[in-house]
Order: structure tokens, then C-alpha cells, then sequence
């Protein structure tokens, strides 16, 4: 039975369908269709990693679909909210980029089976997290975590901009009829949200997407030739013919790094939940840690799910939490589809193959609509609690040091190998450095509070 629909004010963007809302039919099917294209912008990570370790066509795309399956699963878990795990909002997983530099050295080192054994255990190691997020809360005032929810879009600049220019590697020459493409689309997705009405303004990423689609068609040669190749491909397949396919290793050496990686995602995860409680809950004064830890636990079980059925780690996406922002369609129901077509998609080459063949300037131009809403509800996150001058030191050293990763890579690159760890990329790095330094720089006045506290 259809809950009516009420509309709710909020600073945020308007929510159109809430939470615990079931949209009709026809909008839940199209909404649920929107999601799941997002999703798709990281399906070419598995085959990524395959393909630089020397691996066939064959190995990619399985890789691809059992990835997509987990992903779809987690998805499913993450918006039901059980006595165990689940957030119970809309955060859908998708192919863990985060993961991307430690399952290629893991692959490299021992083979697909030693990427597999040590997804298992960095999966192992956020379920553990989960279990104590509850006890560091301290650790996560606004401050850090507008920070967090910041940076989680931050990241995603670099792959959204390449995208959108249609750029396929550093120094790549700069295509004109790309960037026309990518601008037309992300006009489209703008003004449809922007002035659209409300069928409109709720299936703007559905409508740029197919105007740039066809703009493509038109100026792009390869977009038009990539389409043959759908007639190639089987509509259905199952993914694993081959148990020996799962067979996991484990590697003591690369433990610290999985481990670290671990705890960053884990950190990505948690500030994806924060936007999307924020973004569903908007009347909330404080953070619902329940959610949010059964949401982590939710994660790790996915990823460590995973890595089980021979796939590459997943990751809450950011991007889709910025998409229903944008809708302000944030009915978990959304979520619960969206995974089911994703997953279902894993054993459909030739629909898998369609959506990946989507243009990159289109892609790019999806991903920098949903990243905006990511970014600017981090910096109202941090700025809703006055900056006094230990938390202006916190956020700008952290920042500095943490973008600098990204911008000045060669002098990271110099530190001893247990540091670079730490300074990987900016997302990690920054994060971590808030949470210290906000303890830090608070240490005095929480040791006189403790003391006040024991007279």
C-alpha cells in the first residue's frame, strides 16, 4: 500500500519522497533506473585492475559481474535496516575505488586469489570497526565530520573532470567535441533540476543522460561504433562456472595495508552515512550513531561478501547520495531496486555492456551533478558550528596537508614507505589528519573538563 506523499521543508534541497515513503510504481521504476545508472560509472574499475595485471577478457568480466552482484546484494543490506547491519538509507554500494591501489599490488604479488583473501580481510576489519564506532563518537564533531563529507566529493574531482573532458590518460590531447558533449549534458541535468517541473526536476539525470547520449551519437565516431558490439554479447550468463575461481591467500605482509585501508574507507563510508542522514533526516539536531554503525557493519560484511565470491572490494558511493539530494527522492525503497537491477545486471552481458558503453564525457558530466550537492553539504556540515582558532588550525593544516597529496604527489612520494601509507591520497589523509589534530589542539580543554568533572 502507497504511503501518501507529503512534501517537507528544509534548508537542504526539498524531499519529495521520504525515507520511509514508497514512490508509485511508474516514478520508483525510474528513480531506481537513475540510481543504478550512477552506479555504473565504477563498473570499469574491476576490469581495470584485471587488465594492468595481464589478465584476459574472460577474467574482466567476470571480475565485472560478481563485483556488480555483491555490489547490488550490499545495496539491498545497506537500505534495510535490520537488528544487525543496514543504515536503512539511501547509500548504495558500488566497485570500491578506494580499494583500487592495494588489490592491484595484492594481484600483482599473488594472483587474483591473494586479492581475494585480503578483501576478506580488510571486509573483516570495518565489521570490527562498526562494533566500536559507537564508543569514538567523540572523535566525529561537526567539524570533522563536514570535513569528511567534503573531501569524500573532493576525491572524486580528479575521475569526474577526466571524465568529462573525455580524457582516457594523463596528457591525453584535448578533445573540443568531448567537451562539448560533457557540457551539454551536465546544461541539461542543471536546468532540467533547476527549472524543470517536478517529473522533470526528479528524472534530471535520466534526461541529460540520454541528451547527451544522442549528442554523442552525433559528434563522437567511436560512440556510434562501440554500439556493435552489443549484438555480440548474450543476454544472459551465469558469472562463475568455476568454483576454483574463489579460492582465496592470505599475505602477513600486506596486512598493514589493507588494514589502513580498511579503516580510510571505513571513514569514506561513515561520512557518505552522515550525508545521507543529513540529507533524510534534516530535522535531526544531532548524528544517530545506530544507524550509522549498523551502516559500517553493513559495508564490511559487503566487502568481505566480495572478496568471498571472487570480486573486488565495494564501497558506499557518494555519488548516488548526491543524486537524491539533487531529486530530493530519498525514499530507501529507491535503494532496495536499484540494487536488485544492479545485481540482476551481472549476469546480462549485453545490458551490462550497454550501460558501460555510455560515453566518458557523459559519465564525467553525471558524476560532477551528484559530487556538487557531496561538497557544498560537507562545507554547511563544518560551518554550521562557529571556527574558533583551534578548529580554523585543524581544518586548514589538515587540508593543506592532505590536498597536497594529490597536487605535490613527488614530495610525499620521498617519505619512507610506512608514512606514504598515511599519504596515499587526499581523501585518507586529510580525514585522518582532522581527527588528530582536533584532539590535539582540544587536549588542554578536555583534560581541564575531565579535572572539573573529578572536584
Amino acid at each position: 500500500m502507497e504511503e501518501p506523499k507529503t512534501e517537507r521543508k528544509a534548508e537542504g534541497p526539498r524531499i519529495v519522497y521520504g525515507l520511509n515513503q514508497v514512490p508509485p510504481r511508474r516514478e520508483l521504476l525510474l528513480l531506481s533506473c537513475q540510481q543504478m545508472l550512477l552506479m555504473f560509472t565504477a563498473a570499469t574499475i574491476p576490469a581495470i585492475l584485471v587488465r594492468e595485471i595481464g589478465g584476459t577478457l574472460e577474467e574482466a568480466s567476470l571480475m565485472v559481474a560478481l563485483t556488480m552482484i555483491a555490489a547490488g546484494v550490499g545495496s539491498v543490506i545497506q537500505s534495510t535496516r535490520t537488528r544487525w547491519m543496514g543504515s536503512g538509507y539511501l547509500c548504495p554500494n558500488i566497485c570500491g575505488p578506494s580499494y583500487l591501489a592495494v588489490s592491484m599490488q595484492a594481484a600483482w604479488a599473488g594472483g587474483l586469489p591473494l586479492m581475494r583473501g585480503m578483501i576478506i580481510v580488510a571486509g573483516a576489519a570495518e565489521m570490527f570497526l562498526a562494533r566500536v564506532i559507537n564508543r569514538l563518537r567523540f572523535l566525529f564533531p561537526p567539524v570533522v565530520t563536514g570535513l569528511a563529507v567534503a573531501m569524500v566529493g573532493i576525491s572524486i574531482i580528479p575521475v569526474s573532470v577526466a571524465g568529462f573532458f573525455g580524457s582516457r590518460y594523463a596528457g591525453d590531447v584535448f578533445g573540443w567535441r568531448e567537451a562539448v558533449v560533457g557540457a551539454a549534458t551536465l546544461l541539461l541535468m542543471v536546468g532540467a533540476n533547476l527549472w524543470g517541473k517536478k517529473g522533470l526536476k526528479m528524472y534530471c539525470l535520466l534526461f541529460g543522460t540520454a541528451g547527451g547520449w544522442i549528442l554523442a551519437l552525433l559528434l563522437l565516431p567511436e560512440a556510434a561504433e562501440s554500439l556493435s558490439r552489443l549484438g555480440r554479447e548474450p543476454w544472459a550468463m551465469l558469472p562463475l562456472t568455476d568454483l576454483s575461481q574463489l579460492r582465496p591467500a592470505f599475505s602477513f605482509r600486506l596486512l598493514p595495508a589493507f588494514l589502513i585501508i580498511a579503516v580510510c574507507g571505513s571513514l569514506k563510508s561513515f561520512g557518505n552515512l552522515i550525508c545521507a542522514q543529513k540529507i533524510s533526516e534534516p530535522e535531526l539536531k544531532e548524528l544517530k550513531m545506530e544507524p550509522l554503525a549498523k551502516g559500517l557493519m553493513a559495508d564490511g560484511f559487503t566487502t568481505l561478501m566480495a572478496g568471498a565470491m571472487g570480486g573486488m572490494a565495494v564501497d558506499t558511493s557518494s555519488s548516488n547520495v548526491g543524486l537524491a539530494a539533487a531529486t530530493g527522492a530519498v525514499s530507501r525503497r529507491i535503494a532496495v531496486w536499484a540494487g536488485i537491477f544492479f545485481a540482476v545486471l551481472g549476469f546480462s552481458p549485453k545490458l551490462t555492456m550497454a550501460i558501460a558503453l555510455i560515453p566518458t564525457p557523459v559519465m564525467g558530466a553525471m558524476m560532477i551533478f551528484a559530487v556538487s550537492f557531496m561538497i557544498t553539504t560537507g562545507l554547511e556540515e563544518m560551518l554550521s558550528v562557529k571556527l574558533d582558532q583551534r578548529k580554523i588550525f585543524a581544518v586548514g593544516i589538515s587540508l593543506i596537508l592532505g590536498l597536497g597529496t594529490g597536487l605535490v604527489p613527488a614530495v610525499y612520494g620521498a617519505m619512507p614507505p610506512t608514512l606514504q601509507i598515511f599519504f596515499d591520497e587526499p581523501l585518507s589523509s586529510t580525514t585522518i589528519l582532522v581527527i588528530v589534530l582536533y584532539q590535539l589542539f582540544h587536549l588542554d580543554l578536555t583534560l581541564a573538563e575531565r579535572r572539573k568533572r573529578r572536584r
